[in-house]
């Protein structure tokens, strides 16, 4: 009788397999590890642009109802949150002319005395641009730790991303190294339109001058508005250009034939310009009124506002 043999196989690994298998797990975990770094390090600088926008974006919200920025005690509780996400405060450098509204506030000034500095190596003897008039900026550290932009003298410094050896900042520790800092500013012209300031800083806004009549007595008085007034001796100075009357006077009493060229210690100091008297002769008298403000107290790159008008002295 002829027998049968079922040969039955038993499927399975080998450890040949399983070695292999186990190096390919190896790997892919070994990969994985490797890029969660990056991607950790990618997660936070994302945040922490969001966080540095936001912050920008609070300032604004405070200087549309202030006319002013916060200042650095004041910066901490106007922003959504203060710390980057890596739990590091944020640096803030406002404007000093700008956290309050005596020196003319935002809707008031033209300039400020920070200029952001945009460097393309850590020499920076040739800046890729430079930007006047900042109103203010905030910084994060980033990923390591040290704040590497600094203020000096009113001018802020900011690198190219991974330019070695940086750290202006002197507040924390001194570590030169590559910069990654996280730089975000705002321009005064930029800070006045999102604040809704309308208009030149300063203004005269009379629309007109009254009219006279020869013989009788005649009195004027002409008004500024904003600007970056003067802490005493008058609030603002004055000049009047053409014809005046004959027999007026002003008060302050200076005229010229070019009082945009004249020299601001020239010009006459007070909160208003008035025009007083009796005229003594009929017509029309062609002058323009200027008034100049204190945005540049050690120069001459003041706010100054013009206003042409006709004076009618009747019969």
């Amino acid at each position: 009788m002829k027998q049968v043999r079922i040969i039955r196989e038993d499927n399975g690994f080998t450890l040949v397999e399983i070695a292999i298998v186990l190096v390919i797990i190896g790997m892919l975990i070994g990969v994985g590890a490797g890029m969660m770094g990056p991607l950790v390090k990618a997660a936070k600088n994302n945040e922490t642009k969001d966080i540095v926008n936001a912050a920008v974006s609070g300032i604004i919200g405070f200087g549309t109802t202030s006319n002013r920025i916060p200042n650095t005690t004041e910066f901490p509780s106007t922003v959504r949150t203060p710390k980057d996400s890596w739990s590091n405060s944020l640096y803030y450098i406002p404007d000093a002319n700008l956290v309050n509204t005596t020196a003319g506030g935002i809707c008031g000034r033209k300039t400020t005395n920070i200029s952001i500095v945009l460097c393309p190596d850590s020499g920076c003897a040739t800046p890729t641009s430079t930007i006047p008039n900042i109103a203010f900026a905030v910084i994060s550290g980033a990923a390591n730790f040290n704040i590497q932009t600094g203020n000096t003298g009113g001018s802020v410094r900011v690198y190219n991303p991974d330019v070695p050896g940086i750290d202006n900042y002197a507040a924390d520790m001194t570590r030169l190294e590559a910069y990654d800092d996280i730089v975000q500013w705002m321009t005064l012209d930029e800070l006045r339109i999102r604040a809704g300031c309308i208009g030149a800083q300063l203004k005269i806004i009379n629309n007109e001058l009254p009219s006279g009549r020869s013989g009788s007595s005649y009195s004027a008085s002409v008004y500024p508005d904003g600007g970056v007034a003067y802490a005493a001796g008058g609030k603002y100075r004055w000049c009047l250009q053409g014809s005046l009357p004959a027999g007026l006077s002003l008060s302050p009493n200076t005229t010229s034939v070019n009082c945009s060229g004249l020299a601001e210690g020239s010009w006459g100091q007070s909160d208003t310009m008035g025009l007083s008297g009796t005229p003594t002769a009929a017509g029309s008298f062609n002058l323009s009124i200027f008034t100049r403000d204190n945005n540049d107290a050690g120069g001459s790159d003041d706010n100054i506002a013009q206003r042409s008008y006709v004076i009618t002295i009747n019969p």
